[in-house]
């Protein structure tokens, strides 16, 4: 698969026994949506990855841009956690949460659209996800269920409290 809807599959090529997967030299990508060799092996640690690899990822449309691989991946790492979190370009919440109903994918950050689509796709919502009414946090549970939480209102009210001149 190429292009950023593609991406996945060369990013956990080695945790699903793949051969090999493509990867570009530093600036020279023989095609849309290949990850550097640089990032496979330090950002996306493919050598690292085995069958037991749990899987994360930043869910949304655009996500290219995101920081979070590097965020989390560098914290995996850095704890030694057999995980990897990958960018998943997805147009549609409903039809994504069907597909990648597996236990192996063990957790999604949610962004732009689809915090309200994540929250009718949990099992399980914390009270004030709902009532705020979006989830930006699916966690797999051990019996397979997606649980979604609401972290965006504590920045923005931290935000808030930091800019008022501290918390009180």
């Amino acid at each position: 698969a190429m292009g950023e809807r593609g991406v996945i599959t060369r990013l956990l090529a080695p945790k699903y026994g793949g051969y090999l997967t493509f990867a570009a030299l530093e600036g020279r990508p023989s095609a849309p949506g290949q990850p550097t060799l640089a990032d496979m092996r330090s950002l996306y640690r493919a050598k690292a990855q085995d069958a037991d690899t749990k899987v994360f990822g930043i869910v949304g449309n655009p996500v290219s841009h995101s920081r979070s691989p590097i965020l989390h991946n560098r914290a995996m790492e850095a704890v030694g956690f057999n995980g990897v979190y990958v960018p998943l370009l997805v147009d549609d919440m409903k039809v994504f949460l069907k597909a990648f109903n597996e236990p192996h994918f063990a957790g999604f950050s949610v962004t732009i659209p689809h915090k309200e689509a994540a929250l009718e796709g949990a099992d399980a919502v914390d009270p004030v996800a709902a009532s705020i009414g979006a989830v930006n946090t699916l966690v797999r549970q051990a019996d397979g269920t997606l649980s979604g939480y609401n972290t965006d209102w504590e920045a923005a009210i931290n935000a808030i409290e930091d800019g008022l001149g501290g918390r009180g």
